[in-house]
């Protein structure tokens, strides 16, 4: 399961599937994000896990995509819970890509069933990522389950949001989830550690206020007992809030830690090999190799 203990695992655990690098997004930077093709470059390059966004069009279709609007990626106007899929399959998401020109024919939007075929017949491991906000997904996420039972050792299931685990784990333990967080999740757009936090999420003041206060409630919560209610195996976090002392304190909990997103050669030797955590990367460039001596099981 993951969060054993290094010590635990043994050297002598053979079967144990060891992950160092995770493809972000497929590795986006290499091919275009959350794309088959994407996915098929981590596993040719190597890297047996994969992380991939999961959204729902408006005529609800799961898809792989990491954005609430189509715009960033594909140039065209259009929010993607108001849009069809036969709307949205013909988009180019290759278009504003900087690696665009070798992208010959563009790239179109995946299938969720599709991507998790694809990392089922090509053994590689998955981190779903639930961007739809209606609970609506959690049927999909079980659905998957249903229809493709391996996805209980090969996958992991992950949010921001914590009801959405727990409606999915309540109906289903046997699913391996983890939770992503950073800084001021529910009142800001972004965060940097050296910039702090980014722009409010919200205009309303009362509503800034109330995403504040949540903000608060969630960060005291989180490590103290929504970690165990929802019984976690992982924590994503993002890489500029890990510390020897928060990796400690996760394991003490047997919870493991997955920093996001690591690009830079300099971090990701000092996440790998001081802090000792698997990484999401949105590169492979320079990696060596996906395997690592870091013990991963989702059983």
């Amino acid at each position: 399961m993951i969060g054993k203990d290094r010590e635990q695992a043994g050297d002598n655990n053979q079967d144990l599937y060891c992950m160092k690098v995770v493809g972000h997004r497929g590795a986006a930077y290499d091919y275009p994000e959350n794309s088959l093709t994407a996915i098929r470059n981590c596993q040719s390059r190597g890297c047996n896990a994969v992380e991939f966004d999961l959204a729902l069009t408006k005529d609800g279709v799961p898809i792989i995509f990491h954005d609430t609007t189509v715009e960033r990626l594909t140039g065209e106007p259009g929010t993607v819970r108001e849009m069809t899929w036969s709307q949205l399959q013909e988009l180019d998401i290759s278009r504003n890509h900087p690696l665009r020109e070798k992208f010959v024919g563009g790239e179109k939007i995946a299938l969720f069933e599709d991507v998790l075929s694809e990392c089922i017949r090509n053994d590689q491991r998955m981190f779903i990522d639930i961007k739809d906000k209606s609970m609506e997904i959690v049927e999909v996420i079980l659905d998957a389950y249903k229809k493709h039972p391996s996805l209980s050792k090969r996958a992991i299931v992950t949010s921001f949001n914590p009801v959405v685990i727990y409606l999915i784990r309540r109906q289903n333990p046997e699913i391996v989830c983890s939770i992503s967080f950073r800084p001021k999740i529910f009142s800001r757009t972004c965060y940097q550690g050296l910039e702090g936090p980014g722009p409010a999420r919200y205009s309303n003041p009362l509503k800034h206020i109330l995403a504040m206060v949540l903000d608060c409630l969630h960060s005291w919560a989180l490590p103290r007992f929504t970690y165990h209610v929802l019984g976690l195996s992982a924590m994503l976090l993002h890489k500029d809030i890990i510390t020897p002392e928060v990796v400690r304190k996760w394991n003490e909990r047997g919870v493991r830690v997955i920093a996001w997103s690591v690009n830079l050669p300099s971090e990701k030797l000092h996440y790998s090999r001081l802090l000792r955590v698997t990484y999401l990367t949105d590169t492979l460039t320079g990696e060596k190799s996906a395997e690592s001596n870091l013990p991963f099981t989702a059983n």
